[in-house]
């Protein structure tokens, strides 16, 4: 029971650091339309980057923290992969929005904390197999779903 509850924190952590990774990037994508509104020139703003590497850094502490208080180990390992579980899931989502920036909804929420979910998943030595087989058909339907999309418009 206690390699499920840190599953589950996990994945309430992967939910944490995605809605905030969407909060920033809806964030900068109003602050880059907004500064580069009022001129004729070219305009090449810092938002974006800034959005991210906000959060990048504050995911990575939150990653550091929280998984080994739920108790998924290695505490390196674990932040690390959740981390770029979590930045592929971003690459992937954002192809798929609609706008400029993807919404806070639920199906993006799910989508960003099933990354450290399955890190915790793989931590467990008796459910590695299937943490590893899942990482795989997410990140290749993840990567038909963006190719599929490109080829569609």
């Amino acid at each position: 029971m206690k390699k499920a509850y840190g599953v589950l924190g996990s994945a309430s952590t992967g939910a944490l650091t995605g809605w905030l990774a969407l909060a920033l990037w809806q964030w900068a994508s109003a602050e880059s339309i907004r500064s580069c509104a009022g001129g004729n020139q070219i305009c090449f703003p810092h938002y974006p980057v800034t959005g991210f590497l906000m959060w990048a850094v504050l995911a990575a502490v939150v990653f550091a923290v929280a998984l080994p208080l739920v108790g998924v180990r290695p505490r390196k390992a674990a932040a690390a992969a959740s981390l770029a579980l979590q930045t592929y899931a971003l690459a992937i989502i954002g192809p798929l929005a609609p706008h400029d920036a993807p919404a806070t909804d639920a199906p993006n929420l799910v989508g960003l904390a099933l990354g450290p979910a399955l890190v915790a998943v793989c931590a467990v030595p008796a459910w590695r197999r299937a943490g590893l087989v899942a990482i795989g058909v997410l990140v290749v339907a993840g990567l038909v779903a963006v190719g599929v999309v490109k080829d569609m418009f």
